[in-house]
């Protein structure tokens, strides 16, 4: 598989997680593509930081709420 592929397998993967938290967790739409873009790049930063591109629902999860807290310093 190549990086490219590797790469939208991840944000694809990031995406379904996005629609997951919304819908099924807090049962609400979806706020604006901005924040999701915010989120997004909060999450790609964090994955950089510890050179990890494994997400799964606990890791999404722990990051979700560390861009809520986040949310507090704009």
């Amino acid at each position: 598989m190549s990086a490219v592929d590797t790469r939208a397998e991840f944000y694809s993967d990031l995406d379904d997680h996005w629609a997951r938290i919304w819908t099924l967790s807090l049962a609400t739409k979806q706020p604006s593509k901005r924040i999701k873009d915010r989120f997004f790049n909060f999450v790609v930063d964090r994955c950089s930081e510890v050179d990890c591109w494994r997400i799964n629902e606990d890791i999404i999860g722990e990051l979700f709420s560390e861009f809520v807290d986040d949310l507090g310093t704009w």
